[in-house]
C-alpha cells in the first residue's frame, strides 16, 4: 500500500495542528466581511492564521497534519475577502451613479422651469421645519398649501441660486458618497457656471433612497433633504 512501509513498527498519529483548524473556522466566519465593511479585518486574520498554519505543517520532518485544512482557510478567506470588496465598491458605484442622476435631474427641472417637478424631489425639511409649517398654517384649502410651499422652495437660497445662474449655465456633479449625518443618505456637490458676474455656483447636497410601494410593486425613490450653498 502506498505510504506504508513493512517495517513491522506502527503508523505514526500526527495530530492535527490548531492553527490550520483555526484557519478554516476563520475562513468561514470571513463571510460575515459581506455584511458591513468593519468586518473586512475577520478575512485579513484567516489569511493570517492560514500562513502561520501552513508554516506549522510544512516545516522540515513536521510531526502535525492539516496543510489541507490551512489552504481550505486560505481559499475561504481570500474568496470572502475579496468579495466582500468587490460587491462594496460596485454597490458604491451604482449609488453615487443614482445620486449624481438624480441631482441633474433636480438641476434640469429648475432651469427649465419645470418648478413643480423639482419641488415634487424635494422633502419638507428642504423648505424648513417653520417654513413649512407656517404654509399649511391657516389655509384650508390644497392649492393655498401647495402655493406657499412652492413660495418657500423658492426662497431656499440654493434654489434661488440656481435660478439666478440662468439656463445658460453648466454642471458639474461629484458624488462624494455616503453622509456621515443621516443614516442611508448619500452626498453630491453640483458646481454651476458661468453664473451672474462669470463665477460659479457650488452647491452641497444631501440626497436619501426610499422604498414605496406603487401598482407595479416596491421601486427605490430618491429625494433631496438639503442643498446648501459652499461659500
Amino acid at each position: 500500500m502506498d505510504g506504508i512501509e513493512a517495517t513491522g513498527e506502527s503508523i505514526g498519529y500526527r495530530p492535527v495542528s490548531k492553527l490550520a483548524v483555526a484557519a478554516v473556522i476563520a475562513g468561514l466566519v470571513s463571510s460575515l466581511a459581506l455584511a458591513s465593511p468593519m468586518l473586512w479585518v475577520l478575512p485579513l486574520v484567516g489569511v493570517g492564521l492560514a500562513v502561520a498554519g501552513l508554516a506549522d505543517v510544512s516545516t522540515s520532518g513536521a510531526e502535525k497534519a492539516g496543510r489541507s485544512l490551512a489552504l481550505a482557510g486560505l481559499a475561504l478567506s481570500v474568496g470572502f475577502g475579496a468579495q466582500a470588496v468587490t460587491s462594496t465598491v460596485a454597490s458604491r458605484w451604482i449609488m453615487q451613479d443614482r445620486a449624481r442622476s438624480v441631482v441633474e435631474a433636480w438641476l434640469g427641472s429648475i432651469r427649465d422651469g419645470r418648478l413643480s417637478d423639482a419641488q415634487a424631489m424635494v422633502t419638507s425639511d428642504m423648505v424648513g421645519p417653520e417654513q413649512a409649517a407656517a404654509a399649511h398654517a391657516g389655509h384650508d384649502h390644497e392649492h393655498e398649501v401647495a402655493e406657499k410651499m412652492m413660495e418657500a422652495f423658492l426662497k431656499v437660497p440654493a434654489v434661488a441660486a440656481i435660478q439666478a445662474c440662468g439656463p445658460g449655465a453648466a454642471w458639474e456633479i461629484q458624488g462624494t458618497g455616503p453622509d456621515a449625518t443621516a443614516v442611508g443618505a448619500w452626498g453630491a456637490i453640483a458646481r454651476l457656471s458661468p453664473c451672474a458676474g462669470g463665477r460659479s455656483v457650488e452647491i452641497a447636497l444631501q440626497l436619501t433612497p426610499t422604498v414605496i410601494k406603487e401598482r407595479g410593486g416596491r421601486v427605490e425613490r430618491w429625494m433631496v433633504t438639503k442643498a446648501d450653498l459652499v461659500p
